[in-house]
């Protein structure tokens, strides 16, 4: 028989990695993917069932507010004692402006205070003692260890571990021992993400950089195998068939009568920087000026955690900027369903715009992987005050790397974000020399293999 190897879904990213790339199918060669996914995403569940896969829908299990409680202290105690990210200090100093000053003082008193109180080991002892008692008398707990003994399954697969949507179930599966195997799904995720409860078999990470975050933040990793086998998401890239014609794209984006050059604005989500539609006001006006070639387009895709009507409303007198959705759930922002044709949509706007422009984004290997100009604002011009905690932003610990190669340019003001474009437009070649580092650094393989590179390291596993 088979082995039965568990496949946790609890984001929509999750689906691009494990159904769209063809995982779940190169797996069944040699095992038997029971999934189980975290909503009832009805198109999803039908789909893959028809294909022949086990589908299960649990909702997220909440554990008791004493759990939640304690936990809130272990991530103190993660911050402070093992992450040691200076990501993290960017970040909270960064997001402070938007937050209520005095919220923000007690807050930061009762962190201050637990961070002390964990610097004694008793404290720490006692902390994480507590933390395995109410985890195992919790009766949510006791329902998902039954869950699991009922699906019987041999292996745990997961590339969301830090999410709290799967963290019952995941510390379920350890502590009946079955093998435990996570694909860190992003490169940010190691060191923006919190702690990661369970210690796993194996890893497999993006890059080298990925690899060394996880030796140092969880020490106990480093007996265990850890694997850089690319990013799984990034093989479309690499497949000529997800980008569909430029006549095609263009009508199906509503661009079918532009004659002229096509900006990307890939948007943030609002938690992030709710002043960032000023720079798609200023490439827009820029354009009325005649500053930016007068038949040039910006197409504008939103986030997708992020509502679109808060650009459109921001944006809403300017005729030259297109508006394209992306994968956004109705109920959570973060559970939607990724389809094939929603991964062409994307392949072919990276494939077929101009220049790509962002904020501190993704994106910015996403469009290096298409060889296009990378142009990231650097300024603040509605809240010059907090510029400086802005900028300090793109040199969070995992956008170290890319910062480094240079290919991405910054523009430290209006006007020079202008004049950067133009010039991209004009010779795109002078902007892309490092697109290739930039992939060489962050996901390390170009090959479009790296999905039958994590079946590899799974068929290993399980032997």
């Amino acid at each position: 028989m088979k082995r039965r190897i568990l496949i946790s879904i609890s984001l929509s990213n999750s689906i691009r990695y494990v159904c769209r790339t063809g995982l779940m199918k190169k797996l069944r060669e040699f095992c038997e993917p029971v999934v189980l996914i975290t909503w009832d995403q009805k198109d999803l569940v039908q789909e893959l069932k028809e294909e022949g896969f086990e589908v299960h829908v649990e909702e997220p299990f909440n554990p008791s507010p004493a759990y939640q409680n304690v936990r809130r202290k272990i991530d103190i105690w993660f911050d402070h004692y093992r992450l040691q990210s200076p990501s993290k200090k960017i970040q909270e100093n960064y997001l402070r402006r938007y937050r209520n000053s005095k919220q923000t003082m007690v807050k930061k008193l009762s962190k201050h205070v637990n961070v002390l109180r964990f610097g004694f080991s008793g404290y720490q002892k006692k902390v994480f003692k507590e933390e395995g008692l109410l985890l195992k008398s919790d009766p949510n707990f006791r329902h998902v260890i039954k869950i699991i003994n009922d699906l019987n399954v041999d292996a745990v697969f997961t590339v969301t571990p830090f999410h709290l949507q799967e963290d019952l179930l995941l510390r379920a599966c350890k502590m009946l021992g079955k093998k435990m195997v996570a694909s860190i799904l992003s490169f940010d995720n190691i060191t923006k993400r919190g702690w990661i409860p369970v210690t796993y078999d194996v890893y497999m990470v993006w890059n080298k950089h990925n690899a060394a975050e996880l030796k140092r933040i969880y020490p106990e990793a480093i007996h265990n195998n850890i694997y850089i086998t690319g990013a799984a998401q990034f093989d479309f890239y690499y497949d000529p068939s997800y980008v569909m014609s430029r006549e095609e794209w263009l009508q199906q984006t509503g661009l079918e009568k532009v004659k002229g050059k096509i900006i990307l604005y890939a948007g943030g989500p609002a938690a992030i920087f709710r002043n960032e539609p000023q720079y798609v006001k200023a490439l827009s006006e820029a354009i009325y000026k005649g500053d930016l070639p007068r038949d040039t387009i910006i197409l504008f895709r939103c986030h997708p955690i992020d509502r679109i009507e808060r650009w459109t409303t921001a944006l809403a007198d300017h005729d030259n900027v297109v508006f394209e959705s992306s994968w956004t759930g109705k109920d959570r922002m973060v559970n939607a369903n990724i389809t094939n044709a929603d991964i062409v949509k994307l392949c072919s706007t990276l494939a077929h715009t101009d220049v790509h422009i962002n904020f501190c984004s993704t994106m910015t290997v996403d469009g290096s992987a298409y060889n296009k100009p990378q142009i990231a604002p650097y300024y603040d011009d509605v809240d010059k005050k907090n510029e400086h905690r802005l900028r300090k932003i793109y040199y969070q610990e995992h956008f170290l790397p890319i910062m480094h190669t240079g290919a991405l340019v910054l523009a430290h003001s209006k006007e020079e974000l202008i004049r950067l474009v133009n010039e991209a437009l004009e010779m795109p070649q002078k902007f892309t020399t490092k697109s290739e580092k930039i992939l060489e650094e962050i996901i390390t393989y170009r090959d479009g293999r790296s999905t039958d590179r994590v079946v590899k390291v799974i068929r290993e596993a399980l032997k």
